[in-house]
């Protein structure tokens, strides 16, 4: 617009100059000329001299924590830029950034920006966008500065019990009510004493010994591996992320995985999603990041019902520990697989979303009888607090 009224200015001008001989009409075309020339040489001298750079940390991150940026934006020209807007491309849930500055000849301008980290996934950071202009605003131009690398997000991880031995065999030690004890036969060691662990871990002399609580560390036995199978199949799931039973599924299938990696027990997981993906059984830091990178893409574009996932891969996990499953399946046909292919004496322990509770906060989809005879049920519901997670009502407690 304002090219356009500088241009009609120079036309009217030059019209009465040359038909009328009008001195000052002559002198109106040569200033606006002259305007122009120099916001155009202005413009091009101050986007060929601006530069921007962004410093982030490197590595992974994980949902719900701060994630920090400082940017610097220089000016390395001789002339000033009196308008400019830097504006951050990242796509990072809910971040919008975007700054007014102007910089004087050879000037910088550094600042820090902070974003939640709201969904887990893989984040480029950038690309960047900076508009400036001439002082008189008739040629803005945009500047764009490539993406500065990548951000993993992971999902976000809560305490679970050590689910190796929940649902584990009745020869295993347990309390009056039947339910086994997080407590295997030997123990090798003591450690720092984690808040997930259970009060019969705690070892009393090591605690009064050093003045705060210590945990017993136990030897790996037979059949105290877990395998964790997360349910992705295409159209199962609704809401939006982070609220929605996807967000809540790969959330829970992580921290699960998590905690008994703590614990020493070597994690398998099988997934339905597009890929099938099955990772072999493993302890150690190494695994967990194998998981975690795993789940922090995950997707639910599955075609494979988990049913028949299980019929192909439980007899061959009958006597390498527990299982955990994760699904928003309504139907009973992964429940008739567990039944089957289930170990005597040995119940797995399904963490079961129910994704209607994420259309309408009045649908709950009740759980038959018939599923608690084969396995341990959790119900997970939209708003439920997962760091209030109660094993024994398989609830979040209130």
């Amino acid at each position: 617009m304002h090219r356009a009224a500088l241009l009609a200015v120079v036309a009217v001008a030059a019209f009465f100059a040359y038909i009328n001989g009008v001195q000052l009409a002559f002198s109106v075309v040569y200033a606006a000329i002259l305007v122009t020339l120099l916001s155009l040489g202005w413009s091009l001298v101050a986007a060929r001299g601006v530069s921007f750079s962004r410093e982030a940390p490197g590595g992974t991150q994980m949902v719900g924590e701060l994630f920090s940026q400082r940017f610097t934006v220089t000016n390395r020209s001789f002339l000033p830029i009196p308008m400019m807007e830097m504006r951050d491309l990242a796509r990072f849930p809910g971040y919008r950034a975007s700054r007014g500055l102007s910089l004087r000849a050879h000037e910088e301008a550094v600042w820090d920006s902070e974003v939640r980290l709201l969904a887990r996934g893989r984040y480029t950071l950038g690309p960047t966008e900076i508009r400036l202009a001439d002082p008189f605003g008739l040629f803005p131009r945009r500047v764009r500065f490539a993406a500065g690398g990548s951000v993993l997000v992971y999902p976000a991880i809560y305490h679970m019990p050590d689910f190796a031995f929940i649902g584990a065999r009745a020869g295993l030690d347990s309390d009056r009510g039947g339910r086994p004890r997080d407590l295997p036969p030997s123990a090798s060691g003591i450690r720092e004493h984690d808040p997930a662990d259970g009060i019969n871990r705690i070892h009393w002399i090591s605690t009064a010994r050093k003045g705060r609580l210590m945990s017993r560390t136990f030897d790996a036995e037979e059949g105290s591996d877990l395998l964790v199978v997360l349910d992705l199949r295409r159209g199962l799931h609704h809401g939006m992320a982070p609220e929605s039973s996807l967000e809540y599924a790969v959330t829970l299938a992580a921290s699960v995985a998590h905690g008994a990696i703590r614990h020493g027990r070597a994690v398998a997981m099988l997934a339905t999603d597009r890929e099938l993906t099955d990772i072999a059984p493993g302890r150690g830091d190494a695994q967990e990041q194998l998981i975690m990178e795993r789940l922090a893409l995950a997707q639910a574009d599955g075609q494979v019902a988990l049913g028949d996932i299980l019929y192909r891969h439980i007899p061959a996990w009958r006597t390498r520990g527990n299982i955990v499953l994760v699904t928003s399946d309504p139907s009973g046909e992964w429940v008739e697989a567990m039944a089957a292919g289930s170990q005597p004496g040995r119940k797995a322990v399904a963490i079961y979303i129910d994704a209607r509770s994420f259309q309408s906060s009045e649908q709950t989809t009740a759980i038959p009888a018939q599923w608690r005879l084969v396995m341990d049920i959790w119900t997970i519901r939209q708003g439920d607090d997962l760091s209030r997670l109660d094993p024994v009502v398989g609830r979040a407690v209130v």
